[in-house]
C-alpha cells in the first residue's frame, strides 16, 4: 500500500505541516484524570487515560494524498486560475458562484475563503477595493500574490488542482515555493477571523502594553503584528520561524512600515531561537504543536520545550492553539489535528501545568500553560504499553507516535560523518584496512545510535570487502542478495558510492557541519543527488539489506505467521519484495502471493525479479492508498510490516475506512490480519531508525473497525508483531 518512500515524503517540510488546518469527519475521546500519584504533586504529574471510543486517530498529520481536493474545489480553482491569468472578471464571478455553494460544506477555514477574497476583490468598484486593502496588511497579502501578474499563485494553483500542469518540473525549489505559498495563503487569509474567531482568542491572552512575546512559528506574521500592536512601542515581540521565505516577508514589511518592536529569529527544532537572557510574558505558538509531538525527536522535543521555559517569565505563559478532534461528521475535512489530551498529558511530563483552556469553536481549542517552577524531572522511562481495553493511559513525555521528518541539515552524528569518510575509502579503493576499519565503527553506531538502518547495510558491504574471492561467491548464492548486489552497483559499488557520497555531504569539510542540526548552513555544498535519489537508495539499502534478519529476526516474524503449502498471502507494503518472496518459498507453487503497493517503481523491482528467477507465484498489485486492490476472499494472511503507523496518522477517516474494509473483504474466513510496527520507546537499546506508533494506538483502532487482537510477539526490543483476526 504505501512505501517508504510515500510516508518519508510526506514530511517535506515543518512548515507545510504546520498549516493551520482544521479536522473534520473525526471523533470525540474524553480523558480521565487518576489523581496524583504518591508524593510531590510536583514530582509525580498523574498519568492520563485516554478513552478511545471512535475510529478517529488521536493525531493526524495531514493527507498522503489529495482526497481532500474535490471536483467542486477544482472547477472553482480553475476559474480564479483564469480571472488572475486572463483578466476575466467572469472567472471571477464564477469563483464565487461555487465558493457560496462549498464554503463551509467542503472546507472550513483553509484557502477557500481565501481565494473567496480575491475574488471579491477583483470583481469590486475600485472604492471598494480601496476600502478592502485599508488595512496595510491585508494590502501586502494581496500584494504579494499579484506580484509578477499572480505567477507564484498561478503555479501553485496549477501544481496542487492539477491543472494544465504539464511542463511544470516538480524540483527541490518548486516543493519549496509550493509550501510557501500554501502556508502564506491559509495562515494570512484575510478571513481567518471569520472562522477562527481570532480576536476572542487574542482578548484571552491578557497582553498589555511593554509585553515581551515570543510567536513561535510565525509563520508570514499573521499574529506577529497583531501581538506588536497589543503590546505597543515599549514592548517586543520575537517572530520565530524555520522558513526563509516567511522570514524575508517578514522582514520586507518590518522595513516597509518601520516597525520597531518586531524582531524576526531562526528558529530550529532544538530552540525556538529567542536570544539568551529574553524574557517574555507570553510564549504563543499556534497550529504548531502536532508537528511537535510528532515529527520531532525525542531529543528535539526536549530542547525545543526547555528554550521555551528558559525565555519566560516566572509568571509567563505558554500557549498552545491546534486543530481538535470534532465528533459531528458534518463538518468537512481540514488538515491537521492532535487530541488535546496528548498536548496536557506531555506538556505536563515536560514541566508545565494547565492553567485554563478555551474552545470558541468546535475545530479549535486554546490551551494556557504555565511553568511548573517545583517540577523535577524523573528518570526517563517508556510509555506503558499495557493493553487496557478502551482506553490508553500516558504516564511519560514520550510521544505516542514519532514520525520525524528528515530535516534540511545535518541531520546526522560526527562519528557517522568519520565512519562515511572511512567507508567511502574502502569501496572506492576495495580497501581492506579502510573497510576493517569502517566496519568497527559501524558495529558500534548501531549499538550507541540506532537500529535497522543503512548501517547494517554499510557492514554487510565491509564483510564482502573483507572476504575472501571464495567467501564472496558465497555471500552472492542467494538469487535476492545478488540482485540486491547487483543493483546497487556490483563490484564497482557505483551506487553505493554515490549514495554515500551526497548522503554524508563528503564534500563539504568536517568542520562546516553542525551535527544533529536541521538547520542549514550556507557553507554546506549541495549533495550531488536528488531528493528524490536519496530516498530511493536508501529504501532499497536499507529494505532488501542482507542483514536485516540480524536486527530484526526476520525468519521468526515469517515462522510466526505459519504458512502452509497452497495457502495466499498479501504483502501490502511490499516495496521491493523482501518479505514477498519469503512468503513465495514457503506457500509454493500451489499457494499465491499478492506483492501489493503504490509504487511502480517497487512493483516493477518485484516483476523483474520474478522474472529473472522464473518465480510464477506472485502476483504484483497496484493499490491505492483507500484501497488494496485485493480481491475479495483471497487471503488466508495479511501482512503489513512498517506501514501502519503511516496509515493512522497520514489517512483522513474515509480514506483509511476504505482501505481496512477492503483488507476485511480480502481476508478468508478465519484469515488473519498482521501488523509488524516499530516500539516507541525502547529502553536501554538503540531504536528503529524509521516512524514508530504505540501498538495501543493500533490494537484500539483495529478494535473499532472489527479487528480482534489474536496474538502478539516480539523478538526485538525495536519491534512488535501484532495478530488479528476480523470478527
Amino acid at each position: 500500500m504505501l512505501t517508504a518512500s510515500c510516508r518519508v515524503r510526506t514530511f517535506v517540510s515543518r512548515s507545510h505541516l504546520a498549516c493551520g488546518g482544521l479536522l473534520a469527519v473525526l471523533a470525540a475521546l474524553f480523558f480521565v484524570s487518576a489523581g496524583l500519584l504518591a508524593g510531590k504533586a510536583a514530582d509525580a504529574p498523574a498519568p492520563y487515560r485516554i478513552k478511545v471510543h471512535s475510529r478517529a486517530s488521536l493525531i493526524h498529520l495531514g493527507s498522503l494524498d489529495s482526497f481532500d481536493r474535490t471536483e467542486s474545489g477544482t472547477k472553482a480553482a480553475g476559474w480564479v486560475l483564469e480571472a488572475v491569468e486572463r483578466n476575466n472578471l467572469q472567472g471571477a464571478r464564477e469563483a464565487l458562484r461555487i465558493y457560496e455553494q462549498i464554503i463551509p460544506k467542503e472546507n472550513f477555514g483553509g484557502e477557500y475563503t481565501a481565494m473567496q477574497w480575491l475574488c471579491e476583490y477583483l470583481v469590486a468598484d475600485p472604492a471598494e477595493q480601496k476600502k478592502m486593502l485599508s488595512d496595510r496588511y491585508v494590502a501586502s497579502f494581496y500584494e504579494t500574490l499579484a506580484e509578477d501578474k499572480f505567477a507564484g499563485l498561478r503555479e501553485y494553483i496549477r501544481r496542487k488542482y492539477k491543472i494544465d500542469n504539464r511542463g511544470l518540473k516538480d524540483t527541490t525549489d518548486a516543493q519549496i515555493r509550493q509550501r510557501y505559498y500554501e502556508d502564506f495563503i491559509l495562515f494570512n487569509n484575510p478571513r481567518r477571523e471569520r472562522w477562527e474567531k481570532t480576536s476572542r482568542m487574542l482578548a484571552k491572552l491578557g497582553l498589555k502594553k511593554g509585553d515581551v512575546v515570543a510567536d513561535i512559528g510565525s509563520g508570514p506574521g499573521y499574529f506577529t503584528f497583531k501581538f506588536a500592536d497589543m503590546v505597543g512601542a515599549t514592548g517586543k515581540v520575537f517572530a520565530a520561524e524555520t522558513n526563509e521565505m516567511h522570514l524575508k516577508y517578514l522582514k520586507g514589511l518590518i522595513k516597509k512600515y518601520d516597525i520597531k518592536n518586531v524582531e524576526p529569529v531562526m528558529s530550529s527544532a532544538e530552540d525556538i531561537g529567542v536570544p539568551r537572557g529574553t524574557k517574555a510574558d507570553c510564549a504563543y505558538m499556534c497550529s504548531l504543536y502536532h508537528i511537535v509531538y510528532c515529527a520531532f525527536t525525542e531529543g528535539e522535543r526536549t530542547a525545543f520545550l526547555d528554550s521555551i521555559k528558559r525565555c519566560l517569565k516566572p509568571d509567563g505563559t505558554f500557549v498552545v492553539i491546534d486543530n481538535a478532534l470534532v465528533e459531528d461528521r458534518t463538518l468537512p475535512y481540514h488538515g491537521p489535528h492532535i487530541a488535546k489530551e496528548l498536548i496536557i498529558a506531555q506538556l505536563q511530563y515536560s514541566g508545565f501545568t494547565l492553567a485554563a483552556e478555551y474552545q470558541f469553536i468546535p475545530q479549535r481549542y486554546m490551551l494556557v500553560f504555565k511553568v511548573n517552577k517545583d517540577f523535577v524531572p524523573g528518570p526517563k522511562k517508556p510509555l506503558s504499553r499495557k493493553p487496557e481495553a478502551g482506553y490508553i493511559t500516558i504516564d511519560s513525555p514520550a510521544s505516542l507516535v514519532q514520525f520525524p521528518a528528515p530535516g534540511p541539515g545535518t541531520d546526522f552524528t560526527r562519528p557517522a560523518r568519520v565512519a562515511a569518510e572511512v567507508f567511502y575509502r574502502a569501496l572506492d579503493r576495495k580497501d581492506r584496512k579502510a573497510a576493517a576499519q569502517a566496519l568497527a565503527q559501524y558495529k558500534d553506531l548501531i549499538v550507541k545510535e540506532v537500529a535497522g538502518n543503512e548501517y547494517n547495510a554499510f557492514v554487510w558491504y565491509c564483510d564482502y570487502i573483507l572476504a575472501t574471492p571464495e567467501k564472496q561467491k558465497e555471500l552472492l548464492k542467494d538469487i535476492f542478495v545478488r540482485n540486491y548486489f547487483e543493483h546497487l552497483g556490483g563490484d564497482d559499488f557505483t551506487v553505493v558510492k554515490k549514495y554515500v557520497h551526497a548522503r554524508y555531504l563528503l564534500d563539504t569539510p568536517i568542520e562546516d557541519l553542525e551535527f544533529g542540526s536541521r538547520k542549514v548552513n550556507p557553507k554546506v555544498k549541495q549533495p550531488d543527488a536528488t531528493r528524490e535519489q536519496l530516498i530511493a537508495w536508501h529504501e532499497f539499502l536499507v529494505f532488501n539489506n542482507p542483514n536485516r534478519e540480524g536486527w530484526e529476526q526476520s525468519d521468526k516474524v515469517v515462522k510466526l505467521l505459519n504458512l502452509k503449502p497452497g495457502q495466499s498471502i498479501a504483502d501490502v507494503g511490499s516495496g521491493p519484495g523482501y518479505y514477498t518472496f519469503k512468503f513465495s518459498h514457503l506457500v509454493g507453487e500451489k499457494g499465491l502471493v499478492y506483492a501489493s503497493d503504490t509504487s511502480d517503481d517497487a512493483l516493477d523491482a518485484v516483476r523483474g525479479l520474478a522474472r529473472q528467477y522464473k518465480v510464477s507465484n506472485i502476483r504484483p498489485v497496484k493499490s491505492f492508498y483507500n484501497d488494496s486492490k485485493l480481491p475479495p476472499d483471497s487471503a488466508d494472511v495479511v501482512f503489513m510490516c512498517s506501514v501502519y503507523h503511516a496509515v493512522y496518522v497520514t489517512t483522513i477517516d474515509f480514506v483509511r475506512e476504505q482501505f481496512l474494509e477492503s483488507v476485511k473483504k480480502a481476508l478468508k474466513k478465519g484469515g488473519r490480519f498482521v501488523i509488524a510496527d516499530n516500539e516507541v520507546s525502547v529502553e536501554h537499546h538503540a531504536p528503529y531508525y524509521g516512524p514508530r506508533i504505540d501498538r495501543r494506538l493500533v490494537i484500539e483502532q483495529l478494535r473499532q473497525y472489527g479487528f480482534r487482537l489474536v496474538e502478539t510477539a516480539q523478538y526485538v526490543p525495536q519491534r512488535y508483531v501484532l495478530v488479528f483476526e476480523k470478527e
